[in-house]
């Protein structure tokens, strides 16, 4: 219990780390910013993002800097917000919302394509978030010459250091940015990427640090273990989620990609009998469509394992896909995929307001829902090649593992703001007036301190709710 009361503690303040609110007073007091609109919540904390593309504040934070960009000088084009931000930023640094750590707002931080040739060349290998100038130093300590490490460098960069005419560390590094930024050359990574104006500075909240792990991203095995779990953790998938990213770290998926049937993004659970291998381009490919063949595997899978394909906030939608899904098979990858992510939309939404509009939303969610996946964390588990569990015993721990309800925990409640924050999303919630009443009741009840039992009941009766008017609305 001690454990989970930290937790609780730390998701305080909109699940932000204290240097990032620190940051965040700094920035929006800067004159850098004076008149780029920003409001504070009723807790007294600033609005940073800006989700909703129809607000006054971000039509207003758009105005002003399309008119900062014709100060500065730079034509109204496509890429021009970025351009403004990263000119006026008073620092070059971004705090991480997550873990605190500050990083350039740059192209300064070794791709995997970087890394790898770095460690082919001269057997070392760097976390993606050692910056450029610290990978040259270090490489020099080693005993390389300076000459070496241009050639080297500039070569990555398809530049002749003949031709360049800029061969110190200072000129190398700023032609290592300029071209990762400009041309699409896979050598450098931003520390932060451009996110205006959805954020208030134009750079999204979560640094390079913690955008591929949700953790410190210290550690470069941190890694392995964010391609295997995080995407289930964002989308709050049911499943056996421990087990299933221990499946796709096994033998059986060694040259390939673990694919799941039913795409986690539109709902279905994250658990070992519902993934199988897939060549990686095709993988890459699928994305979210839903087929046919996909849906009689997941069908399949049901009626062999009795595992419920989904998660149980899309659960009415999936039942209605069932029954129908034969009698109209054109409606597969459009229609019914879309009624399954717009729950998934839906849902998002949801939890949004719930954590924004309460002052316990976060200990709730988790006390709802999250702490029921708890259990499947304190085993190890072996399986077969279709992902049948077949031998299950109490887990080691180690200091790592000891970590991962919390990391799972905060992975899920931060995910939440970035996934309604998305600007590709071409989707938004479609709760009715009704609906709403609901969600604005369900809230009033967490912050009168009802009882878990009761606010798990309003939650599950809303989302009901509004997957029959889903339903109704594609009829």
């Amino acid at each position: 219990m001690l454990l989970y009361a930290t937790i609780v503690d730390t998701m305080a303040s909109k699940n932000w780390h204290p240097n990032f609110i620190k940051y965040t007073e700094f920035i929006a007091a800067h004159p850098n910013y004076k008149g780029l609109p920003i409001e504070r919540g009723l807790d007294g904390s600033l609005n940073w993002v800006v989700a909703n593309k129809t607000s006054t504040i971000r039509q207003g934070r758009i105005k002003w800097c399309e008119n900062k960009a014709r100060e500065l000088g730079f034509k109204i084009e496509p890429g021009v917000y970025a351009k403004v931000m990263r000119k006026i930023h008073p620092t070059g640094e971004k705090v991480c919302q997550v873990c605190g750590k500050k990083m350039s707002i740059f192209y300064h931080y070794p791709t995997v394509h970087l890394i790898n040739k770095l460690e082919k060349k001269f057997g070392i290998r760097f976390p993606n978030t050692t910056h450029i100038s610290e990978i040259w130093d270090e490489l020099l300590d080693s005993g390389n010459k300076e000459s070496d490490l241009t050639e080297f460098f500039l070569g990555c960069a398809g530049v002749d250091k003949t031709l360049s005419g800029k061969t110190d560390k200072k000129s190398v590094i700023e032609t290592l940015e300029d071209i990762s930024r400009n041309s699409g050359k896979a050598i450098l990574s931003p520390g932060a990427m451009s996110n205006f104006p959805d954020r208030f500075d134009g750079f999204h909240t979560y640094n390079l640090c913690c955008r591929s792990t949700q953790d410190t991203g210290r550690h470069a095995d941190n890694m392995k273990s964010y391609t295997r779990d995080r995407r289930a953790y964002e989308y709050w998938s049911d499943g056996n989620i421990h087990a299933a990213n221990m499946f796709m770290g096994s033998q059986f998926f060694k040259g390939t990609s673990a694919d799941h049937i039913g795409p986690i993004s539109l709902g279905f659970v994250h658990d070992p009998r519902y993934l199988q291998p897939m060549d990686k381009s095709d993988n890459s490919t699928k994305r979210d469509r839903l087929t046919f063949s996909d849906i009689e595997k997941i069908l399949e899978v049901e009626s062999r394992t009795k595992i419920y394909p989904i998660s149980w906030y899309s659960a009415i939608v999936w039942e209605y896909v069932k029954q129908n899904y034969k009698l109209h098979p054109e409606k597969i990858p459009s229609t019914y995929r879309d009624m399954l992510k717009q729950s998934m939309v839906n849902f998002m939404y949801i939890l949004s307001q719930i954590i924004h509009q309460t002052q316990n939303g976060n200990k709730y969610l988790i006390d709802c829902f999250l702490k029921n996946n708890a259990k499947y964390f304190n085993y190890s588990y072996e399986f077969n090649a279709r992902g049948d569990i077949v031998k299950q015993s109490p887990r080691h721990f180690t200091d790592r593992s000891n970590n991962e309800m919390e990391r799972y925990f905060r992975i899920a409640l931060n995910s939440v703001d970035d996934y309604n924050a998305k600007e590709n999303r071409n989707m938004s919630n479609s709760l009715n007036s009704a609906e709403k009443a609901l969600l604005n009741d369900i809230c009033k009840s967490i912050n009168a301190g009802e009882s878990k039992d009761t606010v798990e009941r309003k939650i599950r009766k809303l989302v009901s709710e509004e997957q029959n008017s889903i339903i109704e609305s594609y009829s």
